[in-house]
């Protein structure tokens, strides 16, 4: 396996001071943010992304795929943004977010979403090129597994993936619901998100009411246990790329970290995962 790290919590450097970074932390590869915001803005990406591509493999790294915030082949620069990954030779590229519209809508959704993915489909083979479904807790409709399986049903899994988020697939389920969902869609992951997350229990400043909230933790904490789910992706023969989403800042982390201390972080998290990927093998 090898390993990515998002530029999101790295946004404020340049091209080559991303490349450096990520480089002195000993990943293989950049998970590029091409959004708005992001490193690469999707207006500019013809002119912008050989530019980061340039800086980012003349330190020996890849650009491992794109996280883009593209819903449907009408979402404004997705040709533009496949397109010039396509001729770069980027081979992935992370969707944007179905957001749960509430209590009663989820049938409609589901079909609606399925015909914004069949677009998406049609366009990842024009391309040549693999999206991916990312897993995030709360009201996405990639929150579970068992969601997700409906909207990838029948279509090409060369051209639709499923991405799961250690950390927010822990969350959903903390108990046997990860596992159950890993197992479902083993034939579909193609791509993977590496974080933990623990929940927290926290007052309302004008309440006072205590409720719990989900929070970016070290990844031998949390919900998630690492070699546990390290046996599993060996098991169902993952080797892609795991990227390092390391959102170790502001209030949805347990600790709000400056620059360096979030780097020090990720150097703990990198070595602790290359012992259990070594381990078991993966």
């Amino acid at each position: 396996m090898e390993y990515l790290m998002l530029s999101k919590p790295l946004e404020n450097l340049s091209y080559s001071e991303l490349a450096d970074t990520v480089a002195d932390l000993g990943m293989d590869g950049v998970d590029l943010t091409v959004r708005s915001p992001g490193h690469v803005l999707p207006e500019r990406v013809k002119t912008d992304l050989p530019k980061a591509a340039q800086d980012i493999r003349s330190r020996g790294l890849e650009i491992g795929w794109l996280t883009t915030a593209i819903e449907s082949a009408q979402s404004q620069y997705a040709d533009d943004i496949l397109a010039t990954a396509s001729d770069l030779g980027i081979k992935q590229f992370k969707l944007g977010y179905y957001r749960y519209a509430g209590f009663g809508a989820m049938r409609r959704q589901i079909a609606e979403v399925r015909e914004q993915l069949r677009g998406i489909e049609a366009l990842c083979r024009k391309h040549g090129i693999q999206a991916g479904v990312h897993a995030h807790d709360g009201p996405a409709l990639s929150a579970t597994t068992h969601v997700v399986s409906l909207l990838l049903e029948g279509f090409d899994p060369a051209a639709l993936c499923y991405y799961p988020d250690l950390g927010h697939i822990g969350i959903e389920g903390s108990f046997g619901g990860w596992i159950h969902g890993l197992d479902l869609l083993s034939d579909r992951i193609n791509m993977l998100a590496l974080e933990n997350l623990a929940q927290f229990q926290e007052a309302d400043p004008e309440t006072g009411r205590m409720s719990w909230r989900p929070k970016v933790v070290p990844f031998d904490q949390g919900f998630i246990p690492f070699p546990e789910a390290f046996q599993y992706l060996k098991q169902i023969g993952y080797t892609g790329y795991a990227s390092f989403q390391a959102e170790y800042r502001g209030a949805n982390s347990f600790k709000d970290m400056n620059q360096q201390e979030l780097l020090a972080q990720v150097k703990q998290d990198l070595q602790y995962t290359k012992q259990l990927a070594g381990e078991v093998g993966l």
